[in-house]
């Protein structure tokens, strides 16, 4: 769907190959849908070791701390819906349950073989610390813990990044302010 820099958060993801992204939260499949439906940012097929990956991809600008109850139990709750929804979006879209997909959606997803394929929902954070990731991975792992389990993927589909790790895996590359 597209091949441009998509910014989010303060924060430039891609561009990326053609194909290879699929811009969700900007679709006209999620625009049918979206009233009372939280979407994340965007779909990102990732070439890795175990084989091609559907990463689901929500970036935020800042997070609450675990001690700010209850800000820290929305927050939580709120990625995991957004993330759940981009998954489950994307599976309906490869599934031809939305006919506005079939113009959007890149023909790498549409080919997709949704048996063999892993997803990994990844939440990235403009400049959170790095020591600060570890309560945010726990908690995010709990809240998605039903998703992945009913879905069979591996332990390792949730991660939390700054945008340092996010850089080192591709999925940034650059910050609003390192571009000023």
């Amino acid at each position: 769907m597209t091949t441009e820099a998509i910014i989010e958060s303060g924060m430039r993801f891609g561009p990326y190959p053609a194909g290879q992204c699929f811009y969700i939260e900007k679709s006209a499949c999620y625009e049918k849908v979206q009233e009372g439906v939280q979407m994340a940012e965007f779909l990102l097929l990732k070439q890795q070791q175990q084989g091609p990956t559907v990463w689901v991809v929500e970036a935020k600008s800042s997070s609450p701390r675990p001690e700010t109850q209850p800000n820290f139990a929305e927050f939580i709750d709120e990625i995991r819906t957004k993330l759940t929804n981009g998954f489950l979006l994307a599976v309906a879209a490869r599934l031809q349950r939305h006919p506005a997909a079939e113009n959007e959606l890149p023909d790498a997803f549409k080919t997709l073989d949704l048996k063999a394929r892993g997803f990994r929902f990844v939440l990235v954070i403009n400049g959170h610390k790095q020591e600060w990731l570890e309560p945010l991975q726990s908690a995010l792992v709990q809240a998605l813990k039903p998703v992945v389990k009913t879905w069979a993927l591996p332990a390792t589909s949730v991660a939390v990044l700054n945008h340092e790790l996010a850089a080192k895996h591709g999925l940034i590359f650059s910050r609003r302010d390192e571009t000023s």
